[in-house]
């Protein structure tokens, strides 16, 4: 006969009839039915946590109530970023439950692919002894570990002398983890109308593109609804998320309020975790705000929508919040409410982005010996007129360096290696010295970014260096006859574009820049970004920083989408006028593609009211301010300052 069966692990779970309470430190105590949960008298007892989806105060509490002898992180990548919770906070609570932490991370880096859970229960025996230990045991996973499935492998896969199974408890509990039971799937956004309405748009946009389900009055009220009872409706039986943009603004509105009163009320009856989420959208101050929403941890919008929007998606993602069909349909027409004319159609439309095709790649890159001392290398490095890193004593390059290095170093280098650019990237490199792939991605991007510069400024136009420390060139006057570009737009027009202009307002010069910023993947590219520079001489830019940036934001505040995207146009345009085209570099063999990529949306905006060509009606004109016209597109003498150029 074999050796008898293992016994399965008990996975424990609290039946509720009512909606289930909130972890707290008595969910590990003893109860007089059941003493498999007192941690500290049972070494059978395993708490499973999902890191991605518990929150800070359960964490907290599961190491505080079940006193876990051991702690082991089986995660790909240890985190403690959890709510308010930090590294040093996490690490001083197992110092107070009196818990040994042990990082397996290891186990993932030994494996080329993820380690299977009985990989990693073998390694947690090896860490100690089972059989020895006194107290229970916490585990660490990502979400992707926390099935049934996955923690009965890896417990099947420990040693222990005990004969009783595993008794399993995992955190967040299902189902009180979700603060979103049954129907409610609605994110609400309660804003100061019409003050805040242009953040409110943008941010449901964003989250309606993510896959949520927004409610938002600018977008879900018309005229004669009785908007109290929608709004009081959704707050208490849809909503999964109500989030309070905080301003001064909604300080003083009383519809912010009521909401946030109804919000806190039907929060604190239902008993929803997070329910409430409070954004800060300017610089108002924390002391300022209302004490229900003081004491909750206020996502702070004020200095970066980016980064404030993360935080948002976030929460949304570790609470499991429902995602909806239809979300890119559902964004434009939030966006379409700033204009209640504008409709979304089925209509195709074409769109032009601002990616930059890169056709071909160098197929090789050649490795060349110096013959000279080590300190030198890097010095002969930077003086090549060709793309180039160093690697270990050796240089790297696209093409031929000898004849791309100055004379007084061409007699130096010796081609030593000769690396198909495919197995370059992939760390492949057979005979050559191996470097890493993504230290090989990071170096041809470096390469591919200063063959960019280097034809910029073949092609005469200067730079600028952004606060990212990446280049942006623009054209010097008189660079171009009459400071023009000439280029056929999407219906096969001549169209004229003016690309350096003076303000005789303002005594400065703007030209239109472009920023690239090469990328590979699927579709090898370079992202074009647009910036306006300003100059005094038509050469050089200014000096001061703050009012380069007043200038910009008064400049191009009345300059659309369309706008920007003729002038990048335009700027490709001439590029290709070129007689060698859209080549990088003489020798290089880096091939662009002549324009830039387009793509067909399935859906459009209608206005209804547009021109035919899409273009400022002179009814417009009254809503612009004075400063729009000192960025006038002249062509001509007689062209109004406002007019783009159009020829058959």
């Amino acid at each position: 006969m074999g050796p008898p069966a293992k016994p399965k692990a008990n996975f424990l779970r609290l039946v509720d009839s009512g909606p289930s309470a909130p972890l707290t430190e008595e969910s590990f105590a003893r109860p007089a039915w059941q003493n498999t949960l007192f941690a500290s008298a049972n070494p059978s007892l395993i708490v499973i946590v999902d890191c991605e989806h518990v929150t800070d105060h359960e964490l907290v509490t599961t190491l505080s109530g079940s006193k876990p002898k051991y702690v082991f992180d089986i995660r790909r990548v240890p985190r403690f970023d959890i709510g308010r919770l930090t590294r040093r906070a996490a690490f001083e609570a197992f110092q107070a439950a009196g818990a040994n932490y042990i990082d397996l991370t290891s186990v993932h880096r030994q494996n080329k692919s993820s380690p299977s859970p009985e990989v990693i229960g073998k390694t947690m025996s090896d860490a100690l002894s089972f059989s020895s230990k006194e107290g229970a045991t916490a585990i660490l996973v990502e979400n992707s570990q926390f099935s049934e499935e996955y923690i009965t492998a890896l417990l099947d896969a420990l040693t222990t002398e005990n004969e009783e199974p595993w008794d399993v408890f995992r955190v967040p509990r299902a189902p009180s983890s979700a603060p979103a039971p049954g129907n409610r799937e609605v994110i609400f956004i309660s804003h100061a109308n019409p003050k805040d309405n242009e953040f409110a748009i943008w941010l449901a946009q964003q989250l309606t593109l993510c896959g949520y389900s927004v409610w938002c009055d600018v977008n879900n009220l018309s005229a004669g609804d009785k908007f109290w009872e929608d709004i009081e409706n959704c707050i208490r039986n849809r909503c999964a998320k109500v989030i309070v943009v905080l301003s001064k603004n909604s300080q003083s509105a009383s519809g912010v309020l009521d909401e946030i009163d109804l919000a806190i009320r039907v929060e604190r009856a239902s008993q929803l975790t997070r329910f409430v989420l409070p954004i800060r959208l300017d610089d108002l101050s924390f002391a300022d705000v209302r004490a229900n929403l003081g004491r909750k941890n206020i996502i702070d919008f004020h200095k970066n929508w980016a980064s404030g929007l993360k935080s948002i998606i976030d929460v949304l993602a570790r609470d499991r919040v429902p995602h909806i069909d239809g979300a890119v349909l559902n964004a434009l027409n939030f966006g379409s409410q700033k204009n209640r004319a504008i409709r979304v159609t089925d209509r195709p439309e074409q769109l032009t982005s601002n990616w930059l095709a890169i056709r071909k790649l160098p197929p090789f890159v050649h490795y060349y010996d110096v013959a000279a001392p080590l300190e030198q290398v890097e010095e002969i490095a930077a003086a090549m007129r060709t793309p180039s890193f160093r690697h270990l004593r050796l240089i790297g390059t696209f093409c031929d360096a000898k004849q791309e290095a100055p004379s007084e170093y061409s007699d130096m280098l010796t081609e030593r290696y000769k690396v198909d650019i495919n197995e370059f990237l992939t760390g492949r490199s057979t005979g050559a010295p191996s470097v890493k792939p993504r230290d090989a991605h990071n170096i041809v991007m470096s390469m591919l970014r200063q063959a960019w510069n280097a034809e910029m400024a073949h092609r005469g136009l200067r730079s600028f260096a952004m606060a990212s420390n990446s280049l942006a060139w623009y054209m010097p006057t008189n660079l171009l006859d009459r400071n023009t570009v000439t280029f056929l737009d999407s219906d096969q027009k001549k169209r004229r574009k003016v690309m350096v202009n003076w303000s005789e307002r303002r005594k400065v010069f703007w030209h239109f820049a472009v920023e690239a910023r090469p990328s590979l993947g699927l579709q090898p590219r370079y992202a074009l970004r647009q910036h306006v520079i300003f100059t005094v001489d038509g050469q050089t830019p200014l000096v001061s920083k703050e009012r380069m940036h007043v200038l910009r934001r008064r400049f191009c505040k009345s300059w659309w989408n369309d706008r920007w995207r003729d002038l990048l146009v335009g700027f490709v345009a001439w590029l290709n006028s070129s007689p060698d085209g859209l080549t990088l570099g003489a020798g290089l063999q880096v091939e662009l593609d002549k324009q830039l990529l387009n793509f067909i949306s399935p859906l459009s905006l209608d206005s209804g009211e547009s021109t035919e060509d899409g273009r400022i009606s002179e009814s417009d004109d009254d809503e612009l301010s004075d400063d729009d016209f000192d960025l006038s597109d002249e062509t001509d003498d007689s062209a109004s300052e406002m007019q783009d150029v159009s020829e058959a």
